[in-house]
């Protein structure tokens, strides 16, 4: 039949409308199904009888969310499991909320490695994609949540069914974030005054410059003055608390033990003290214990049961990265990932660390130092380098040429906040900053990587404008950079993207053969960013390097059966992901 009769056969259409919808609802009867198999239809999980002899701390690490793939707000699956499974190889056993409190109340010693794990927010993808994860490992986490998500029809957050089948299974515990998670005190990047905002019904979040969150000030009118009695701001926490209570004790039967207010690192430390009374009161009547910061992974035996430290893991780290930031609070002898062994054999690491993985090398640098690696093999006076930086934007990537491990000698291509910097360094001279040229502006979604501007301010502050120059980008923004670089004798030419061309000469006195790479992060002074993270990843992707006669020296691309292999595979998963969330 023609599609002219198909259009005009009315009978026809509903048909294929009745088949796509009866596939469609197949294809999502299938994926619930697995969904539950996923979280709730688990075995129980058996407790290990673990030898107690820590009485030094514990590490404390949390995720806001989990993603089946790459996502710039959550960890993905992968990563999540990676980085869990190397803590898991190297002794790191889970440890619940009563061994804290036992801990610091009774002095009793925890696992020689400790973890306490949770996740954030109270997110469905969370548990469905960790799930498995822990029951392969035998972890046991705490899963925060706010109280007014239980009664939303908002199925990305968890309802109280899912959460008591989740405690039941003995792999999670219950925490809460609080009630709500609403904004006060806003002003946008012209100064003008927002209000009282709930999450849900904030604008553009990128032209917002200054907030605050619901617990953590007084009320303000646009100057900024108290539109509240303290007496109201008491009132007005107290019956956030006690909405909270009341939902937890209605839909769980109890309130949680665990609290992780929004948001993190304010309270006992700069905010109004009359506010911060008002907390300290309802916190330490409701709950047991307090994740009150998220400045560093680890807890020693001086803590404060209700000041605890939480290291919040960002979806842009690699596995190597969360293991540098335990150590860099620990001080512990953290294991780093390296992949591929045999990859990695071909490679000095002079510092930080390196993982090797199909056609990519993760360089992972130390905090406030370089991380750095050497091809061990020599090369020729004359060869071609081809390769891409996947990198966050905001940070060094680098490439040593002419490389002298001996004199510590070399040329460095680095790609420094989207600019190209080529320095050199003579024998026992120091380092020299010879071109530096800017590539194209990068466009990035805003709402995707939106600054974290929570903060205390005044209202001079809110009338100075945007705290961010035009310039500026978010730490999280990663962009790929493709380049080939020819060395020659006395010179070296440099492509990026095939847009970029620059010729260098070189100092004849660097006469060093040997290649490598680098990552640093990159210390900005700007106003809006508190705690900016010193260490930093350099992503490198299908090195290639050639002779003049165009041999390989050197590669770790994709042969052609792999390269069609993970091509395939990228493509079944974002079908997948497709019908995820489009159904």
């Amino acid at each position: 039949m023609s599609e002219k009769n198909v259009a005009l056969n009315p009978a026809k259409k509903n048909r294929r409308k009745i088949i796509r919808s009866i596939v469609q609802t197949m294809i999502v009867v299938f994926l619930a199904v697995i969904l539950i198999r996923v979280v709730f239809l688990t075995d129980k999980r058996v407790e290990e009888t673990v030898p107690l002899v820590n009485e030094d701390g514990f590490i404390a690490i949390s995720y806001f969310g989990v993603s089946r793939g790459e996502s710039p707000k959550y960890v993905s699956k992968e990563n999540l499991r990676k980085q869990l499974a190397l803590l898991e190889s190297q002794g790191y056993k889970t440890v619940t909320q009563q061994d804290i409190l036992d801990f610091y109340q009774k002095n009793k010693p925890l696992p020689e490695k400790a973890l306490y794990l949770s996740f954030e927010d109270g997110r469905t993808d969370s548990s469905i994609f960790a799930q498995n994860i822990m029951e392969d490992l035998n972890y046991k986490a705490t899963m925060f949540t706010y109280a007014n998500k239980m009664d939303t029809r908002d199925n990305k957050f968890l309802k109280p069914k899912d959460l008591l089948l989740m405690k039941k299974s003995g792999y999670w515990e219950l925490g809460s974030n609080g009630y709500r998670l609403t904004y006060i005190n806003m002003y946008n990047d012209k100064g003008q005054s927002l209000g009282v905002k709930d999450e849900n019904n904030v604008p553009n979040k990128t032209t917002i410059e200054y907030y605050n969150h619901y617990l953590m000030d007084f009320i303000r009118n646009q100057y900024m003055i108290p539109s509240e009695t303290r007496q109201e701001m008491e009132k007005r926490i107290r019956k956030d608390y006690k909405l909270m209570h009341d939902i937890y004790e209605e839909e769980l039967g109890e309130v949680p033990k665990a609290y992780a207010i929004m948001h993190a690192n304010s309270l006992y430390n700069n905010m109004d003290s009359l506010v911060e009374s008002a907390n300290n009161k309802e916190i330490k009547d409701i709950f047991k214990m307090h994740f009150n910061l998220e400045l560093g992974a680890y807890n020693d035996a001086d803590a404060d049961l209700y000041n605890l430290s939480r290291l919040q893991v960002s979806p842009y780290w690699s596995t190597n990265h969360v293991m540098m930031k335990i150590r860099q609070a620990s001080k512990q002898n953290v294991a780093f990932e390296v992949g591929d062994s045999e990859r990695a054999k071909e490679w000095s690491v002079l510092k930080g660390a390196a993982e090797f993985e199909n056609n990519e090398i993760t360089i992972t640098s130390e905090p406030s130092s370089e991380g750095r690696i050497i091809l061990k093999e020599t090369l020729p006076e004359k060869y071609n380098v081809n390769f891409a930086f996947k990198g966050n934007v905001v940070g060094q990537q680098s490439i040593y040429l002419n490389y002298d491990e001996k004199y510590n000698s070399y040329i460095r291509v680095a790609l420094i906040d989207n600019e190209i910097v080529v320095s050199e360094k003579s024998p026992q001279a120091s380092v020299i900053e010879k071109e530096r040229f800017p590539l194209n502006e990068i466009k990035w979604n805003e709402e995707e990587y939106a600054f974290n501007k929570a903060t205390v301010y005044d209202y001079l502050d809110t009338q100075k404008g945007s705290r961010i120059d035009e310039e500026e980008y978010p730490r999280n923004l990663t962009k790929k950079r493709v380049f080939n670089i020819n060395v020659e004798n006395g010179k070296i030419d440099i492509s990026v993207d095939n847009v970029l061309s620059k010729t260098i000469q070189v100092n004849p006195d660097i006469q060093g053969s040997k290649i490598g790479f680098g990552a640093l992060f990159s210390k900005k002074e700007t106003s809006h960013e508190q705690y900016a993270d010193d260490i930093y990843d350099t992503f490198i992707e299908d090195i290639l390097i050639t002779d003049v006669n165009d041999q390989t020296l050197f590669t770790n691309q994709y042969t052609n059966f792999d390269k069609v292999k993970h091509k395939t595979l990228t493509l079944f998963n974002n079908v997948v992901d497709f019908f995820i969330e489009t159904f």
